[in-house]
């Protein structure tokens, strides 16, 4: 009679070759380009920026961090092309000070961050559960404040922009994810009105819990740091 020792091993043994057979057989990753993401966002602005709106008053505001949502899409019109963009809104928090010959106040707030991109994607991949993706894009930035005392630290740029990373499908269910990005909003200098090019990098992980149903976690680290968590609804590995 065999042992309970003997039953596992050899349990575990069938288990890693169903898991390894689908990847043997496999030609292609279980990847879509074709998806719509709902997201929630969590983001860190840690800035601070200092105005003189008329002579003898000084306005210095200090942001903090908020929420917002974001919607998120890609369509794949070839094996290799598709076109993908987003639209993120924020309510982000501020402190501000307003510094005058006859007084000291201080405010505290909100404003919006609002980004946009349209974007047309190239994909390659390498053996069976890996890709590597590029893309080229045109995006905005939008920080709307408002007015404590008669100052303007709005800003709005957009620009070209391009992304690189990779998608990996170890097993069917999950997918890990690694992007650079070069934007030309990157960093905003709200107290010169401009913004700088810059890059960031995001990290993170999804799990298809329906076959084209998944959860994902990702967080991007740059200029705005923002961690995402988004429910993603596939449409199947076309074009066929």
């Amino acid at each position: 009679m065999e042992n309970k020792k003997t039953v596992t091993a050899r349990r575990l043994l069938v288990w890693a070759f169903a898991a390894a057979v689908p990847s043997v057989a496999a030609q292609a990753t279980d990847l879509s380009y074709t998806y719509l993401d709902f997201q929630s966002l969590d983001n860190t602005v840690e800035k601070t920026a200092q105005q003189s709106p008329v002579p003898g008053e000084t306005v210095n505001i200090q942001t903090s961090s908020g929420k917002g949502i974001g919607v998120a899409g890609s369509y794949a019109f070839s094996e290799r092309f598709y076109f993908g963009g987003y639209y993120k809104s924020s309510v982000i928090n501020y402190s501000g000070v307003v510094t005058s010959p006859i007084a000291t106040d201080h405010a505290t707030g909100t404003f919006d961050l609002v980004s946009s991109n349209l974007a047309i994607g190239y994909m390659h991949k390498f053996g069976d559960r890996l890709d590597f993706v590029a893309e080229l894009g045109y995006e905005s930035a939008v920080y709307d404040f408002g007015s404590i005392a008669g100052e303007n630290f709005d800003l709005k740029d957009t620009g070209a922009g391009a992304r690189v990373g990779f998608r990996w499908n170890p097993r069917r269910p999950f997918e890990l994810f690694l992007t650079g990005h070069y934007s030309p909003v990157e960093k905003a200098d709200l107290s010169k009105h401009h913004y700088e090019s810059g890059t960031s990098v995001a990290a993170g992980f999804r799990w298809y819990f329906f076959e084209n149903l998944g959860v994902g976690i990702d967080h991007e680290s740059g200029d705005v740091d923002v961690t995402t968590i988004s429910m993603r609804f596939s449409f199947g590995n076309l074009p066929l």
